[in-house]
């Protein structure tokens, strides 16, 4: 590395006493970093490990998937699917013990974070990225089949009758960010992980939804 080059790359000593400075500056290049990480499709595992798992050669994952991206939008797409078939069938047992729709969505707001709960790293992967970062531009991201599912459940409830002050859309996407947020909070380091608080929490969301629907 020549004398330019490195006097290029090298940042110049803070002056005495502007300690503060560098590790304000230290801090916003972090920040930088981790804005610009969020818009990568990445998978904390590699082919070899998942092979490993599986107990097939590593060549073998090739044939199913081209890349890790390619992988990771398939673990997404999987995700989705399986939490949207939790959230159907905790419906369909709930109609069919008699529930109204109320007590219909309560059921499929609980089967969303027990999936939470139980699929940790897969909820990270499906919610930890920016919507671009899944497949192509001409793609759906996977996250449109949650999506209408909370929609529809909301539609059900209208069906029966309930008027959301803030219209179909919005009480959805309260729901949903309520719930996720809550569960985001759950897994934090600071809370206890009592799968109760959820619970609880669920049950005032859903409540205080129907509440304010009824007036």
């Amino acid at each position: 590395m020549n004398e330019d080059t490195a006097a290029d790359t090298t940042r110049r000593r803070n002056p005495r006493g502007q300690g503060d400075r560098l590790r304000a500056d230290i801090l916003a290049a972090v920040a930088r970093l981790l804005d610009q990480k969020l818009t990568d499709n990445h998978l904390p595992v590699s082919l070899r490990e998942v092979a490993r798992e599986v107990g097939i050669a590593a060549q073998s994952m090739y044939l199913h998937f081209a890349d890790k991206d390619q992988l990771a939008r398939a673990v997404a797409e999987d995700g989705y699917q399986r939490v949207v078939a939790a959230m159907r069938d905790a419906d369909t047992e709930a109609a069919a013990l008699g529930a109204d729709v109320g007590e219909r969505l309560r059921a499929q707001a609980n089967a969303f974070c027990t999936f939470a709960r139980t699929e940790r790293g897969v909820i990270r992967l499906m919610f930890g990225h920016n919507s671009s970062s899944f497949g192509e531009p001409d793609q759906t991201h996977p996250a449109r089949l949650l999506w209408q599912q909370w929609l529809d459940a909301i539609h059900t409830c209208e069906n029966a009758g309930l008027d959301w002050p803030d219209g179909a859309e919005q009480t959805a996407i309260h729901l949903w960010s309520a719930l996720f947020g809550r569960f985001a909070l759950w897994t934090s380091t600071f809370e206890r992980h009592d799968a109760r608080d959820l619970t609880v929490f669920v049950d005032r969301i859903v409540d205080t939804l129907l509440r304010d629907a009824r007036r």
